[in-house]
Formats: C-alpha cells, structure tokens, sequence
C-alpha cells in the first residue's frame, strides 16, 4: 500500500506547481492573484509585481504592445500597454492607455498594429 501511495506524490507536486504558476505570461508581465483578487502586472521577480490593470480577461501580446480587455471597478473596457515605454521605474500613467469602447479600440488595433484580443 505504501509502495503505490508514493508513485502519486510526483504528479501531486506537478499538479500544485501547474496550479501556483500564472494563468498568462508574456516576458515580463504575468496574471497574479492577491486576495482573491487578479490582475496583470510586471514581474519583478522573488514574487513581486507592480499591478498594471485589474481583473483581466482577456489578454494578448506581441513585441510593443500588449492588449487587455478588462473589467476593473465593475466596468469593462479595453485597454493596452506600451511595452517599449514600460519599465519597473516607470509610472503606469506613462504607458498604460485606455479604458475604450469597443469601436475606439479597434480602430487603434488598425492604427498602431496593437496585437488581437481573441474574445
């Protein structure tokens, strides 16, 4: 009984560290939970990060940009990061733009070559 017992304990610790790691990731930024709470934010390292936007659902990147359709404070929107400009120095009124409609964001998908939010 103990011999089959300790056959599971590698896909125990596999299954707790698939369930630890975040839900997304692109280079620096990661989806994090803190009190229940998830948000995108810029890994520092050491479990640290500097919150960029709150309660994401959807999310997707490409070199420059990174596109979020959000719903912080109840209300959903668009939003997207410059990743050029961003750095864990940097205040987030530098880089982070939005909220948007739908329409406007968009629009500035076309302009910029912000990268597609898959909905």
């Amino acid at each position: 009984m103990q011999r089959s017992v300790l056959k599971y304990i590698p896909l125990l610790v596999a299954t707790f560290l698939i369930g630890c790691s975040p839900s997304w990731s692109d280079g620096p930024y990661e989806i994090y939970w803190i009190d229940g709470e998830k948000a995108l934010g810029f890994y520092l390292g050491d479990d640290a990060y500097i919150r960029r936007i709150d309660k994401p659902h959807h999310i997707s990147a490409n070199e420059m940009f990174v596109s979020v359709y959000a719903c912080p404070e109840g209300a959903c929107a668009y939003y997207y990061i410059d990743r050029i400009k961003d750095h864990k120095f940097a205040d987030s009124s530098e880089f982070v733009f939005g909220p948007y409609t739908e329409k406007t964001f968009f629009q500035l998908e076309q302009k910029l070559k912000l990268p597609t939010l898959e909905q």
